[in-house]
């Protein structure tokens, strides 16, 4: 789990060897991390509906949304292997202003101490063009 504190490892199978044992847990345990995160930081635990299929969208809705904020993070120097939660706080969450003019969408970022790491971005490599709102030209500002 990242500490350097002792830890007790219960297991009723005395066959296998330690070394497995150990890495199994290991992999259990960022797999339940990756859980606990999606429960409290995209409320999980909040789906209640009686119908299925609503509940299966609001899963799968939830994994996009983890996928991209972890797609955003590797992109990001030195925040690659960040949360959800601390993407969030460092990068999205924040003062902005998003200005339309014509076929144009301006977003100006306002001044935050990580914008150097956004700027550092290779965004030109991203599409300028979005599609699903009539092919708007997108343009990043930063304060």
């Amino acid at each position: 789990n990242g500490h350097e504190k002792p830890a007790f490892l219960i297991t009723n199978d005395f066959d296998a060897p330690v070394e497995l044992i150990v890495g199994n847990y290991a992999r259990r345990w960022r797999v339940e991390n990756g859980i606990a995160e999606a429960v409290k930081f995209f409320h999980l635990n909040a789906l209640s509906s009686p119908i299925l299929v609503k509940v299966h969208f609001d899963v799968v809705m939830t994994m996009i949304a983890d996928t991209l904020y972890s797609r955003l993070a590797q992109q990001l120097r030195g925040f690659e292997d960040c949360d959800a939660p601390k993407v969030f706080r460092q990068f999205i969450r924040g003062k902005g202003d998003i200005e339309v003019r014509g076929n144009n969408l301006f977003v100006h970022f306002a001044k935050r101490a990580h914008n150097p790491i956004l700027r550092a971005v290779a965004w030109q490599n991203l599409p300028q063009k979005l599609p699903w709102l009539d092919g708007t030209n997108l343009t990043l500002r930063f304060s």
